[in-house]
Formats: structure tokens, sequence, C-alpha cells
């Protein structure tokens, strides 16, 4: 009769702690429940400077490099507050030029069809342990795509060549991988914009983006340094998870005053609730029958009852 009583006591009590902790869980300014609770996709668009070279070095076949302008647009899912999906699609031109003539070429231009590459996004800043808001965000980024591309040339006796519409098979393009490596900064400018600056170093799985095979098993290279405006798709009422400080929203929830009060309420209730559980197992004839189902409570000590508490005949 006492293990049952016990393991009725103890369910009761489990059940009103579990419903008082789920309204805990409700409560109004939870801090973090995932990122439901955030935009998380956006759509850019850029423009900036094309050059032949990268800041990481190395050789070119040409001895000039020219500056020339080039564009792309983006998407991105930010699929954590750190961690983010974007795919790029960049469109431009790279020239260069000999001081005289080299390896029997004079200059170079090579139109870019397209660059279209995937890449992984580290938001440097998505944590903030001395704001609890930024506008200023630091981004790294890696990935891999696909280059089509176009030379032309003009030789030692200036005689200009364009491979467009020759490349292997008779393609327009020629095509070929190549590896972005890119950092960046994020400037908000509201709720649902933001500003962007950033430096790709671009690697390609080829030495003929020139139209110059100077060496065998190079590999040619540019560099793409762009400004760019991006919008946050989704509802307004939601906040861009880009600057969303998850550090700060914990303080936030363990600091709420709701929570306090709930946390209040619920050692009230087990101590009401572990009152109730002892007056439900007092016996004060110790007859081993609870008093409120002893049928006869002024049992006499060591006298053996029924069920009900009453002497057995």
């Amino acid at each position: 009769m006492k293990k049952t009583l016990n393991l009725i006591a103890v369910f009761l009590l489990l059940l009103s702690t579990s419903a008082i902790a789920q309204k805990v869980a409700k409560a109004k300014d939870q801090a973090f429940v995932g990122t439901k609770q955030y935009s998380k996709f956006s759509f850019g668009i850029n423009t900036g400077l094309l050059v032949p070279k990268v800041l990481s070095g190395g050789s070119n076949d040409f001895t000039n490099t020219d500056t020339n302008f080039g564009y792309g647009i983006s998407l991105r899912e930010q699929i954590t507050h750190a961690v983010g999906i974007q795919s790029n699609l960049l469109f431009g031109t790279l020239s260069g030029s000999n001081s005289g003539v080299v390896n029997g070429f004079k200059s170079y231009s090579t139109k870019i069809a397209y660059g279209l590459d995937v890449r992984g996004v580290v938001n440097l800043g998505s944590v903030d342990l001395l704001q609890r808001s930024h506008t200023l965000n630091f981004t790294a980024s890696l990935g891999y795509g696909v280059l089509a591309y176009a030379p032309s040339f003009v030789n030692a006796s200036s005689v200009f060549t364009d491979w467009k519409g020759k490349a292997k098979g008779g393609r327009e393009y020629i095509k070929e991988a190549y590896i972005p490596v890119g950092v960046g900064a994020k400037f908000k400018m509201s709720n649902n914009i933001n500003f962007d600056l950033g430096y790709t170093m671009n690697y390609v799985d080829g030495d003929n983006v020139d139209a110059n095979k100077v060496t065998n098993n190079a590999k040619d290279k540019f560099s793409y340094t762009s400004v760019g405006i991006e919008f946050v798709l989704g509802a307004k009422s939601k906040k861009d998870i880009t600057w969303a400080n998850p550090a700060a929203s914990k303080y936030d929830e363990l600091s709420d005053p709701s929570l306090k009060e709930d946390v209040k309420k619920l050692k009230v209730s087990s101590g009401s609730l572990e009152t109730s559980i002892e007056n439900l197992k007092k016996d004060t004839d110790g007859d081993g029958v609870a008093d409120h189902l002893d049928k006869c409570p002024d049992t006499p000590k060591g006298v053996k009852v029924t069920g009900a508490g009453c002497p057995i005949k």
C-alpha cells in the first residue's frame, strides 16, 4: 500500500513539474528556438575590378596586367549563425600586354562568358561577446566552380586571333574548373539591406585563360574586387540571421523577469505538492493504513488490521 502511494506521489510531482516547465519553455522572449525565427536567404548584385593576378603572388605570362570591370549576382542561404552556402555568377573581361613582344605575344583579351561557383561562407562576426548588436561583419569563403571563357590575342606580326568557337568539339567557349578563395566585409544598412565589400582570388585549372602557355603545368589566376548590395528575402517581421547574436540572446533569456517568475511558481507548486503527499502518507495510529483511508483511526499498537485499518476479527 505504501509503495503504491509513493509511486502515485512521484507521478503527480513529475506531472506538475513537467507542466510548469513547458510553460517556461514557451516564454514570450525565448532566446533561441532554431533558425526558423530568422530570415536566411538573400540576393545580391555586385560590380568591381577584374585583374589577372592575385595577392598570393605567382608568375604571369604577360608583363603588364590590365584592370577591367566585372559584375555578378549571388544567392546565399545562411544555414546557421556562422555557416552559409552561396552561389555566384560572374561576368567580365581579362586582358594584359607585353612591353614589346614576349614569346610571340603582344597582348590578349579574354571574355568571361560566365564564372559559376558554389562556396561555403563562414560568418566571422556571428557571435560578438562585446556588443549585443553590430553593424559590421567579416566573412571568409572557399568554393568550386566552372569558368567559361574565350581568349583572343595579338601575335608578333600584329595578327589578331580569336578562340571563340574554336574550343574542343567546336564549343563556343573553353570551360575549366576553378577554385575561388575570398574574404569580405558586410555593413548593415537597414533590416533588409546590406552593403558588401569583397576580394576573391580565383585559381583556374588551366593555363590558357590568357591564350599563352609559357610553362607546362602552370595555372592561370585572376582576382575580383567588388562592391555590392544584398537584399534579405523573407518576411519583414523576421530578423536577418546575419546580425543575430546567439550569445546575447541566451543572456537575455536567462535575465528575463518572466522566467524568474515562472521559476518561483514552480518552487511554490513543488512545495505545495510535497506537503500534500506527506499528508497522504500520514498514519497517526501506526497500523500501516494512511489516515485518509483508515476507517478505524485509533487502532491499538500491534493489532493486525484489514485494508480499511480495522482490527481483524
